[in-house]
């Protein structure tokens, strides 16, 4: 399967690794492939916010296999509505019964000032769009506040949630509460 290009979108690496993904789909046999043990799994019991930044694997980090945990990312792993919208799902419908929040060194959300993107975008597209991009300054407080925000939201269940910040420059996890 190939991807028709638009002339309006740059293209980019995505095409490469599409039509490499659909390839390796396309080989397989019916019924064959990672998602078919993961499909007869029970439900997770693990909930799992994290930044979407490419360095942090949530899996590989946390040593999960496929399926054990519905994982909701997002720029700054931030309990946004939609991230908290997702969790009240996880728990209230799926049966989810712990919730862990990572957030990492090195972050790009700690890089710049809300307003002045805002206003780039703005001066750049002709659109003024009200979206808070949300970016923090401190990486302990914001994860400190995001717990909070877990741990206080009225649909959300009363279950163990911690925090940990995945440090890129070793690897290492390291809590906060």
């Amino acid at each position: 399967m190939a991807i028709t290009a638009r002339p309006d979108v740059a293209p980019s690496a995505f095409a490469t690794t599409y039509d490499r993904v659909m390839a390796e789909i396309a080989g397989r046999e019916p019924g064959v492939g990672p998602a078919t043990a993961a499909a007869r799994a029970p439900g997770p019991r693990l909930a799992v916010v994290a930044c979407m930044d490419a360095r942090l694997t949530v899996e590989e980090v946390l040593g999960l296999s496929r399926g054990e945990a519905h994982i909701i990312r997002n720029a700054g792993g931030l309990a946004t509505d939609d991230a908290i919208r997702s969790l009240v799902i996880s728990q209230n419908l799926l049966g989810t019964q712990e919730v862990l929040v990572i957030e990492h060194t090195d972050c790009g959300m700690l890089t710049f000032a809300d307003e002045a993107v805002r206003r780039n975008l703005a001066a750049r597209t002709g659109a003024n769009v009200d979206l808070p991009l949300l970016p923090f300054s401190n990486l302990e407080k914001n994860l400190v506040a995001q717990l909070g925000r877990i741990r206080t939201h009225p649909w959300l269940k009363r279950v163990p949630v911690h925090g940990l910040i995945y440090e890129v420059e070793t690897g290492n996890l390291r809590p906060v509460e």
